[in-house]
């Protein structure tokens, strides 16, 4: 038995495709520290960047991460320049990216969602970030840039992990 995909099928499966690698390329930069480049090439100019609360259901008032352009790029230097002492040496993490859904497209962006495992190793430790990406990206000639970020964490509290210092 074969199955032939429709032309706004294959469209649609094109479009993911473009979605996914997308994801991969950013995961990526971000496992190798290439945090200047991520911020440069794959983020709008009004770049926003949050991370809620874990131990609030619901729309939490106040949130673990909040950044907005000015501020992701302070983070980001901080980072690369050694600011962040529970980052120097730095962490190595890698990412994995499943279930990438392209769940509107909304003429001017995409909402997007993934899961996400974040392990991150370093000082004597291990910890792994389980959550999904909530993600509204914006095209860009051939490819995207992300204009919102929300890394929604499946972890009940962070007593385990300690920190956040990371960009997940």
């Amino acid at each position: 038995m074969t199955i032939e995909l429709t032309v706004d099928e294959a469209a649609q499966v094109r479009l993911w495709h473009r979605v996914s690698r997308f994801l991969f390329r950013e995961a990526r930069l971000l496992d190798e520290w290439r945090l200047r480049e991520w911020y440069d090439e794959m983020l709008t100019d009004d770049i926003r960047y949050s991370v809620p609360a874990t131990d609030v259901r619901g729309e939490p008032a106040l949130g673990l991460i909040d950044d907005d352009a000015a501020r992701l790029r302070q983070r980001i230097e901080q980072l690369l320049n050694g600011e962040v002492w529970c980052e120097n040496p730095r962490s190595r993490t890698n990412r994995l990216i499943s279930n990438v859904e392209i769940l509107a497209d909304r003429g001017t962006h995409l909402d997007v969602a993934a899961n996400v495992v974040v392990y991150r190793f370093g000082h004597g430790r291990s910890d792994a970030y389980v959550g999904k990406y909530r993600l509204e990206l914006v095209v860009d000639g051939g490819s995207f840039r992300v204009r919102r970020r929300v890394v929604v964490l499946d972890h009940e509290t962070l007593y385990e992990h300690g920190k956040l210092s990371i960009i997940l």
